[in-house]
């Protein structure tokens, strides 16, 4: 594939700058009703993306940035607990770190959209690298006090309100189009494998090393993560549109939700999670310390076989790409998770209990990745980075769902507390999908057929070498947006 883009583009540069878009391009699947010949099948097609290279180097920073976020969650939360003995303290970190996700999320978007995502990612991460090993270099001095958990939670709640809108908008630039919906999926994967193994680094090596140093392990990882942005492609990164003031354009963006009926429900749908389901995933150590009385190893192995749902859930997301019916799988999904989320809560022994985790992790993951998938399909490229914001900063609305959940804890007990919010989840997607058809009808069709993705296009217009036009035809993105 690689041998025949080049000659493509070889050939590209003959065409005058006025030429007709090249017309071997496959027309829209849609509407051929057969893949093209190129695509994979099977469950080649579940890894289709990671056949381009610049998608494979983000994919290997995503999943060192993912390892290192999951050990600082957990390692934050084992900390918290150790720190005050209440399980409420595990929400009042959570505040700290989602606050800033609801206020600064909507200019991250903003700042995705107007600048390079390449540069702001690369300036965002190095800080987020950099506050970490401060922390790191604190634990180990032994002067971290409560207060310096919540207060590096601020600091990292606000960094990551900035990457990871742009980690999110950046995955279309590096895929041709048809492959997008696939990246999405093993994007999700890829977080999800790290939820299996982060928590099982941390755990196995917070005994024999000491919390300071494996926090440093979380900022290696962080630092690869970083480096790698500097392999990433340079043109591209960029949404082509005029700008206006950051307040315009952030008014710009909420102005487009409104008044586009689906994202709007989409939106909507997505904050049942944080809301609903990963207070679950926050109460864990409480689990893991009060009900099933393991400590840190029975977290690990919690929090792992939650991840092993979710990575199942996320491959499998990738693996249904080419069914359309999205709505159908959003709503098996949530119910799914609601129901063995109850299971899991009610069960008093550590393995069934753990089983039952795992499933309802992957019926979460099916929600919301499909989910995800919609949204990065029918967003316009110029709104992508403010719409992914938006999305991230329904993650600001988690206090509502973890604080709740975490004062129930203490007051009647983790499992009592899990098993409300699930039935409080559960009945809430089974309302909302009974109120909307479009939901319930929900259909997306796979994406154009592109010999390039838009920063490989992007390339080759910034060297001469095809138009603006043929860059269009030749990524897909021509008369769609």
């Amino acid at each position: 594939m690689y041998d025949a883009r080049m000659q493509l583009r070889s050939d590209s540069r003959h065409r005058p700058a006025t030429a007709p878009p090249p017309t071997d391009a496959a027309p829209p699947a849609s509407t051929t009703g057969a893949a093209p010949a190129a695509t994979a099948r099977g469950w080649r097609s579940t890894f289709a993306a990671l056949g381009e290279r610049d998608y494979a180097v983000y994919f290997v920073g995503n999943l060192a940035f993912f390892l290192a976020m999951q050990m600082d969650q957990l390692m934050r939360g084992y900390y918290a607990l150790e720190l005050t003995g209440a399980a409420s303290a595990l929400g009042v970190v959570a505040v700290a770190s989602a606050v800033p996700m609801l206020l600064v999320s909507a200019f991250g978007g903003v700042i995705a959209d107007r600048y390079s995502k390449r540069k702001v990612l690369l300036l965002a991460q190095a800080l987020v690298t950099a506050a970490n090993a401060v922390f790191a270099a604190m634990i180990i001095a032994g002067v971290v006090e409560f207060w310096h958990l919540v207060a590096g939670a601020v600091l990292q709640g606000m960094m990551m309100s900035i990457v990871m809108p742009v980690r999110q908008a950046i995955v279309p630039q590096l895929v041709p189009r048809h492959k997008m919906m696939n990246a999405v999926s093993l994007q999700m994967s890829g977080m999800n494998l790290t939820r299996v193994i982060g928590p099982v680094i941390a755990g196995m090596i917070i005994a024999p090393l000491e919390l300071g140093v494996t926090w440093w392990v979380a900022v290696g990882l962080y630092a690869i993560a970083t480096v790698s942005i500097l392999f990433l492609p340079s043109h591209g990164m960029t949404a082509r549109r005029a700008r206006g003031s950051v307040l315009a354009e952030l008014g710009g963006g909420f102005a487009y939700i409104w008044r586009t009926p689906l994202m709007r429900l989409l939106l909507l749908t997505a904050m049942l999670m944080p809301l609903f389901g990963f207070p679950v995933q926050l109460v864990l150590p409480v689990f893991a310390k009060d009900v099933f009385e393991g400590g840190a190893g029975a977290l690990a192995v919690l929090m792992a076989g939650a991840g092993v749902g979710g990575l199942i859930g996320a491959l499998l997301t990738a693996s249904l790409g080419g069914v359309q019916q999205k709505g159908r799988v959003m709503l098996a999904g949530g119910v799914a998770q609601g129901a063995l989320f109850i299971g899991f809560a009610l069960t008093p022994y550590f393995w069934p209990a753990l089983v039952l985790l795992a499933l309802g992790n992957i019926g979460g993951m099916l929600f919301m990745t499909t989910n995800n998938e919609t949204i990065q399909a029918r967003v316009p490229e110029e709104y992508r980075g403010r719409v992914m914001a938006v999305l991230m900063m329904s993650f600001g609305i988690m206090p509502l769902g973890v604080v709740p959940v975490t004062l129930l804890a203490d007051a009647v007990g983790a499992p009592e507390a899990v098993a409300a919010t699930s039935a409080l989840m559960l009945a809430t997607i089974a309302l909302v999908f009974a109120a909307s058809r479009q939901l319930r009808t929900l259909s997306v069709t796979p994406g154009r057929h592109a010999e390039l993705s838009p920063a490989q296009a992007a390339a080759l217009v910034a060297q001469g070498r095809i138009s603006r036009e043929q860059a269009d035809a030749l990524s897909g993105l021509g008369g769609d947006n």
